[in-house]
């Protein structure tokens, strides 16, 4: 009977030691398996094995990259209004409204001193775009991206009771509005998108809606309309634009400085390697006489800026290469 117990005592200790080290061995497997990556052991690393171009596969020089180039100054040209509704300056009002918008997002630079007369109807024929005269344009205006943009149509109605002596009515407007962005650098078109939008007022009136059907009353819901539209496009233009290469120019070489046209304002840093290319030459279609584009220019050598001056310059020095001119590109290396 004492040799039953003792077995059965031996039985019981095996199984609390072999079970106490199932688990440790257990942990030590898990370990393993959740050990950091290495060369040898890739598939815990975020984005390993993926093929490129899937999401989460960029290395890490990528995604600091993708982090944020310098900003772009940007040129909105005043939006047409397309409709036969003529309320004065619906236009002019949905331009300020893309301005208004990019500049609370401070992701693009809208330059002050960049000035122009014309507008979007300058550069539209029927439903084509006068690219190459919007290009030149947009170079003069040494501006990097322009937007042009058109009121395509406005809808106004007005509906509720029609008995009684205080009656519930609703005005409602809405409001499409279409926009093209234009690389200048590239001389293409990036990206065309449209939006709707509406707005509406309730009230309760008596006998007549004469307020609700007074021009001021429409152009204000109008308004409120294209604002919401407008609204909407202000982060397909910031990704579009975010999406393009950045480029600057030399603006003045002295000595050993060349001195460039974007600073810490644009987002450059002290430290920055920047490439200097020479200007592309435009291609123009010898059989149609279209503008198809800029090509790149041929690769001088590189720069690094070491200082700022100004509200938007910087200061850099010949990291490599040379035969650096006034008018030539640099971007980002």
């Amino acid at each position: 009977m004492a040799n039953r117990v003792w077995i059965l005592m031996g039985v019981g200790l095996f199984c609390t030691s072999a079970c106490q080290r199932s688990d440790a061995y257990r942990k030590d497997q898990d370990y393993y398996k959740s050990e950091s990556p290495s060369y040898y052991n890739k598939t815990g690393a975020p984005g390993a094995g993926l093929a490129p171009g899937t999401p989460g596969s960029k290395t890490p020089s990528q995604r600091i990259e993708a982090m944020g180039q310098p900003k772009k100054r940007i040129m909105i040209l005043d939006f047409w209004n397309d409709t036969p509704v003529r309320q004065q300056e619906v236009g002019l009002f949905a331009a300020d409204e893309l301005r208004r918008g990019l500049s609370l997002s401070q992701r693009v630079i809208l330059p002050l001193d960049a000035k122009t007369d014309r507008v979007t109807e300058d550069f539209v024929n029927g439903d084509h775009v006068k690219v190459a005269q919007l290009i030149r344009e947009g170079r003069r205006l040494g501006v990097a991206v322009l937007v042009i943009g058109r009121v395509s149509r406005v809808v106004y109605r007005i509906r509720g009771d029609d008995i009684g002596l205080l009656r519930q009515k609703q005005s409602i407007a809405a409001a499409d509005v279409e926009m093209k962005v234009f690389d200048v650098n590239s001389g293409k078109e990036i990206m065309a998108s449209g939006k709707s939008g509406e707005s509406s007022s309730s009230a309760m009136v008596a006998i007549e809606p004469e307020n609700l059907e007074s021009a001021e009353f429409r152009s204000e819901m109008t308004r409120l309309a294209v604002r919401n539209a407008v609204a909407q496009l202000v982060p397909d233009v910031v990704r579009a634009v975010e999406k393009m290469t950045w480029e600057g120019h030399v603006a003045k070489i002295v000595g050993k400085k060349i001195y460039l046209n974007a600073g810490r304002t644009s987002g450059i840093a002290a430290g920055d390697i920047l490439k200097v290319m020479t200007q592309g030459e435009d291609v123009i279609d010898p059989a149609t006489g279209a503008f198809l584009g800029r090509a790149p220019g041929q690769l001088k050598g590189t720069v690094e800026v070491v200082e700022f001056i100004g509200a938007d310059g910087a200061v850099a020095e010949v990291h490599t290469g040379g035969n650096i001119r006034e008018g030539d590109t640099v971007q980002l290396y």
